[in-house]
């Protein structure tokens, strides 16, 4: 089998191309915001009233921006992490460690589950530990447009051939899919013969 690599960046690549429409919304709301504290000033007569309305929008946005630097830390790290498909097994690598390795011989399970959101997650249990694998992983590997994700995340072919040269590797291993995936996938022959 050809050693694949796949580098799970995907996540924050899908984060950082909500930075545009983030700023965007920034803007609107502190407009707003500033629509509303002249209209809390003339209504009331005191512009403390607009002050503490402004300030209230103040710490939505805030709040809105703290979120979305979380998951772009959180991604980052998510980031560091490799997985290795090759000859010997699937292997889990973080910041150059190996952190979870599943023999072929050890490969328990096979689990395909499809989301409408993010395409579909491979799952590799074996006896102690599960190596999952994300379709966001496989197919956004550069940035891109939202448009241009979303149409790469509905994608199945990356994972279908993954999917193909693990189930070859692991073949005593049963494979169970969710309804989702079983439809999305039933329309192709591969999906009947395994």
């Amino acid at each position: 089998m050809q050693k694949v690599l796949i580098q799970r960046k995907g996540s924050l690549l899908y984060t950082r191309a909500y930075r545009k429409p983030a700023v965007v919304l920034t803007l609107i709301y502190l407009l707003i915001g500033a629509v509303m504290a002249l209209a809390a000033v003339y209504a009331f007569s005191h512009i403390l009233a607009g002050v503490i309305l402004f300030m209230i929008v103040g710490g939505f946005v805030a709040a809105m921006w703290l979120a979305y630097l979380m998951l772009l830390w959180v991604f980052a790290r998510e980031a560091r992490q490799t997985i290795e498909v090759g000859g010997e097994g699937v292997r889990e690598v973080r910041d150059g460690r190996e952190y979870a390795f599943i023999p072929w011989d050890g490969v328990k399970e096979l689990e395909l589950a499809a989301t409408i959101v993010a395409g579909a997650t491979l799952r590799v249990k074996g006896q102690f530990s599960e190596i999952s694998i994300s379709n966001v992983d496989l197919t956004l590997t550069a940035p891109m447009t939202l448009r241009e994700m979303h149409k790469a995340v509905g994608q199945t072919i990356q994972m279908r051939e993954l999917l193909d040269a693990i189930k070859g590797a692991a073949a005593g291993a049963p494979l169970r899919m969710n309804k989702l995936a079983r439809r999305r996938l039933s329309k192709y022959e591969w999906v009947r013969s395994l």
